[in-house]
């Protein structure tokens, strides 16, 4: 980290109350400025994906405050498996939604 980016890290947690949020340059990555106890500066990154709009997917976003955090999710979602639940979940979704249209024509999808 560059010792530009450390120091305007510490200038918004000094500058903003607790849960305040800075945009960053990334689509749905922003710093929060997390209570602690003393007058320690606890941040976090929030990552929240948004549409093509800048609108959020999700009312609330995911929460890292360290690196080992991070790597532990992106392993998570690296995982083949993780992969294809989701898949098939989200086709579990898609079908459901074509029976429900088809439901006023009577047709059925049988699953």
């Amino acid at each position: 980290m560059t010792v530009d980016l450390t120091e305007r890290l510490k200038e918004f947690g000094k500058k903003v109350e607790d849960w305040g949020k800075m945009k960053t340059s990334v689509a749905g990555v922003s710093i929060v400025k997390l209570p602690t106890k003393g007058k320690d500066l606890n941040l976090g990154l929030e990552v929240m994906p948004v549409n093509e709009d800048g609108k959020p997917l999700k009312r609330k976003g995911v929460y890292f405050t360290s690196l080992d955090q991070w790597e532990a999710f992106k392993s998570i979602l690296n995982n083949e498996k993780a992969q294809d639940l989701i898949e098939n979940i989200d086709g579990m979704k898609k079908q459901k939604a074509v029976t429900s249209a088809s439901e006023d024509n009577g047709e059925v999808l049988e699953l």
